[in-house]
């Protein structure tokens, strides 16, 4: 028994014994943002064990790449310095094994990698901040404030957006880009800058941990360390009440209409730009509107949209109130009025969206008006095409008529034309006499006695006057002829 145990020891000893663990880097120095690679290797050991946490200090560690071989295990670590500076990498331990610390430089910028450099801004301006020291100069919350990291580089550098970590106590919301030109220490430089909204919701201090800033430079990945954030929020007063900004709204309306038909719902919407929520503003609105005998007032329709400043840290809401009108005469819309905390004062103020006044009109005795405009209309436009219709025919009769006077060879023939002219085609005159009759009473300032006196003494043999001249005394006069304004009827009994 005693020489199996011996024997057992002597292996255990003789395994120890063979176990290694050694780490070496690609290269003993790197610029701010390079990687570097760490590789680990093992023999008789599990590397599953092995801790990395020495290592987060001063390094993140990016990717981790595994192989194994007949005897020995290979981890190769991807890190990026989370500083500049001699900045070595420390012993990491495997159960009783420990690897050698190797040294490393990383310097701030190279040929190959340009120096960054990074800050933090709050705007307003009351909401300063610091990087490591002492906690900035209170804000408010609620108060809706635009926080922006500016990166300065040489201008060969693609960055993305970092993505924030969320935190209870705060509130972050993606916000636009810009890049143009900026200063570092009296140099110019590209500025990148990045915008975010940052609402706290809790008061006292807090910080805001930046993940390593991501970018690329002809197709490399680089990664730098990022500023962390200090701010401190202050606590809104007890009294105030619940949904309540320390900011002063901003309150766009949309024009209403001056009259607006009874019973039909009226879509009343105004923009408020703030640090309200939705929800809030639901509740404020709630307490104002009422329903009353002259308005029914339906729940309001509140939308966020977007700002027409893409960097604008406040809050953009499209409010939509539904009233129904329940009489007509003139109505009064409800004044609304959005209330804000002063952080100047230290009081409760308010901004007021006035309501206007519009006129409630029945539709039923609108529709009647529309009707009776419509029949007068119609019956216009009837007594229209009756009097172009009669114009057109009386003014073809003329022409008609005054054709067979042209055309007449001989008295007689003239004689006969003229019985038979008329501007509302009668049939011929039995006489001339019985004619001139009818055109006195057809026409009102047509005087055909000489012409008529004229032909029957040519008739008769009393006078010399030739066929021609007779032709143009009548179609002198005839062309002059028009109808008396009289209906049909009345003048068909006037001529009987």
């Amino acid at each position: 028994m005693v020489k199996c145990f011996m024997l057992m020891a002597l292996l255990a000893g003789n395994a120890a014994h063979a176990a290694t663990l050694t780490a070496q880097m690609d290269r003993a120095a790197v610029a701010l943002g390079e990687p570097l690679s760490l590789t680990v290797q093992t023999r008789g050991l599990d590397l599953d064990a092995l801790d990395l946490t020495p290592l987060d200090a001063r390094f993140e560690v990016f990717a981790r790449t595994r192989s194994r071989g007949t005897d020995s295990e290979t981890l190769v670590l991807t890190l990026y310095p989370r500083m500049a500076g001699d900045l070595p990498i420390p012993p990491l331990q495997l159960d009783t094994r420990r690897t050698a610390a190797l040294p490393l430089t990383v310097t701030d910028g190279s040929d190959a990698v340009p120096r960054v450099s990074a800050h933090w801004t709050l705007e307003p301006a009351a909401a300063r901040l610091n990087q490591g020291r002492a906690p900035a100069a209170p804000r408010w919350v609620n108060q809706p404030v635009r926080l922006s990291l500016s990166i300065c580089d040489d201008g060969s550098l693609q960055w993305q957006r970092p993505l924030l970590p969320t935190q209870a106590g705060r509130v972050l919301r993606t916000l636009g880009e810009e890049e143009g030109e900026g200063e570092r220490a009296g140099e110019a430089c590209t500025l990148h800058r990045f915008h975010w909204a940052l609402l706290a919701t809790r008061e006292g201090a807090a910080v805001l941990n930046v993940p390593m800033l991501d970018a690329s430079r002809f197709g490399q990945r680089l990664r730098f360390p990022g500023p962390s954030l200090n701010f401190e929020a202050a606590a809104l007063p007890a009294w105030l009440p619940a949904h309540v900004p320390p900011v002063a709204p901003v309150i766009l309306a949309d024009l209403l209409p001056a009259r607006w038909p009874l019973r039909r719902p009226l879509s009343w919407r105004f923009e408020v730009a703030g640090g309200y929520s939705a929800n809030g503003l639901k509740v404020l609105l709630d307490l104002q509107l009422r329903d009353s005998p002259a308005l029914g007032v339906y729940p309001p329709l509140i939308e966020a949209i977007p700002s027409d400043d893409l960097n604008s840290p406040l809050s953009h809401h499209a409010v939509t109130l539904f009233l129904q009108p329940r009489s007509s005469g003139e109505i009064t819309l409800p004044t609304l009025t959005l209330p804000w905390y002063d952080p100047a004062r230290g009081r409760l103020a308010g901004t007021t969206l006035t309501g206007g006044t519009l006129t409630v009109f029945d539709p039923r005795w609108q529709f009647a008006g529309q009707v009776a405009v419509g029949l007068a209309g119609m019956l216009l436009l009837a007594g229209l095409i009756w009097q172009v219709r009669r114009t057109a025919r009386w003014r073809l009769a003329r022409r008609r008529g005054l054709r067979g006077i042209h055309q007449a060879s001989d008295v007689s023939e003239l004689a006969q034309a003229v019985r038979q002219f008329s501007l509302t085609r009668q049939a011929a005159a039995l006489s001339l006499g019985e004619w001139q009759r009818r055109m006195t009473l057809e026409t009102g300032a047509c005087d055909v006695t000489d012409a008529v006196r004229l032909l029957e003494q040519q008739l008769f043999g009393l006078t010399p006057p030739t066929l021609d001249v007779l032709q143009q005394t009548f179609l002198r006069e005839l062309a002059k002829a028009r109808p008396t304004p009289r209906t049909p009827g009345r003048r068909m009994a006037a001529g009987n």
